[in-house]
């Protein structure tokens, strides 16, 4: 049986509200949006690779790189229409939605998130172990929980599962202070079967999804089920200008 098409789109707005304009900032000499279309373009399973943006100015960037580019300037809520719109043309039976600040994941990581579709779950994505004490703490950090199964219970902004944290918080610690906490870190990236995308791409923006500013509980509200790789290696976003060096120093380590 021949091998299932898979389209791989990085969707790239370039005025960020964190951080206007972080697509074409450069880190370690390229833009920002290059190194995620290079890490993307490396993954064995992805047959092609898109960039879907509005911006003229990341279309002629990625363009230079080698890059195909999708202009999709229509208003998108979320990352995820933007997309759904991107691929509507294509006849790949599966689409990744690598997000545009993911310059450290690892391309066989992306072949993992792709593979466990097999597995049956609606949407696949990733995460990593951490227990980085600002992390766990930061809105910027995205932290997600999952069953037995490594199926997908909820994602979210705030603390999760909870920690020691707390009882330091109420001056209940102990002697040797809070224990780090131990969660998962989650990767921007989605990968999903074509009528998974397109049911998603339908549905109205969810309450849950409205109040955590987070997509993928949209599908999670409407009993869409999102498996979850475990990775090995860091992969922090660029989320502000602030965490550029951190990057910059992963890079060079890797």
């Amino acid at each position: 049986m021949a091998r299932e098409k898979v389209l791989g789109v990085i969707p790239c707005r370039l005025e960020s509200s964190r951080f206007p304009g972080k697509a074409l900032v450069p880190i370690a000499g390229d833009p920002l949006i290059v190194h995620v279309l290079r890490r993307l373009s490396a993954a064995q399973s992805v047959d092609r690779v898109i960039v879907a943006t509005d911006s003229d100015e990341v279309a002629s960037v990625v363009a230079s790189a080698g890059g195909n580019v999708a202009m999709v300037t229509e208003a998108c809520s979320t990352g995820t229409e933007r997309v759904a719109r991107a691929a509507a043309s294509s006849d790949a039976e599966i689409v990744v939605n690598l997000q545009g600040d993911q310059p450290l994941i690892e391309p066989s990581d992306i072949d993992r998130v792709v593979s466990l579709l097999a597995s049956g779950f609606d949407i696949t994505t990733m995460a990593y172990g951490d227990d980085d004490m600002a992390d766990y703490l930061s809105r910027d950090v995205v932290k997600v929980v999952r069953d037995a199964q490594g199926q997908a219970l909820y994602f979210s902004r705030s603390p999760i599962p909870s920690s020691k944290l707390a009882a330091r918080d109420s001056g209940d610690a102990g002697a040797d202070g809070p224990e780090k906490p131990s969660y998962l870190h989650h990767v921007g990236i989605y990968c999903f079967r074509r009528q998974a995308l397109e049911r998603f791409a339908a549905l109205s923006p969810s309450e849950l999804e409205t109040r955590e500013n987070l997509e993928q509980l949209r599908a999670l509200e409407n009993g869409m089920s999102i498996g979850v790789v475990i990775s090995e290696h860091k992969a922090p976003s660029v989320d502000r200008q602030s965490d550029i060096a951190g990057v910059i120093e992963l890079l060079g380590a890797g």
